[in-house]
């Protein structure tokens, strides 16, 4: 490496030497470096004359009111979080409902539909049409006792 590239290389690290974010190879390499090179020893006696400024300076400390207003945010997020989680496990039990309804409902339909469809005379060849019918109304019974549940869920939440 020739010494123009080192020194480039040095002064990028030499703010990071000073906070101490440099392992030990990197550390030792610099500091065989600045044993040399004395403009790059007073560029680090200016980086550390700042980080001394920097650690002089208070600290900033969030108001009573920030530290309130970020818990509070959080807190919503959290119970956010927990409603979606629930709603998820209620839309997956309704789905898997539907479909033990509608797989239940085949034969007790076609049992149903046979023995009062031949005591009323009508012929419908296609029994599937009056299975889908049914299982549309399954699925729509299904999605209304998510949106119910949902929003008694949501004024549940309200009133706690």
């Amino acid at each position: 490496m020739n010494l123009q590239n080192e020194h480039a290389e040095v002064r990028k690290r030499l703010s990071l030497y000073v906070a101490g974010a440099l392992d030990a190879d990197e550390e030792s390499s610099i500091l065989k470096h600045l044993a040399t090179c004395t403009e790059c020893a007073a560029e680090l006696e200016r980086w550390q004359s700042i980080a001394g400024a920097l650690r002089g300076l208070r600290t900033p400390q969030p108001s009573a009111a920030l530290f309130a207003r970020t818990g509070a945010a959080a807190e919503a997020r959290l119970i956010e979080q927990a409603e979606q989680r629930h709603n998820r496990k209620v839309l997956i039990l309704l789905v898997v409902f539907s479909w033990a309804v509608t797989l239940a409902g085949w034969p007790i339909f076609r049992f149903a539909t046979g023995g009062v469809l031949s005591l009323l005379d009508l012929q419908f060849r296609e029994m599937w049409i009056l299975f889908a019918v049914f299982t549309a109304f399954t699925w729509l019974a299904g999605g209304s006792a998510a949106v119910l549940l949902s929003a008694r869920h949501r004024q549940e939440r309200r009133l706690a």
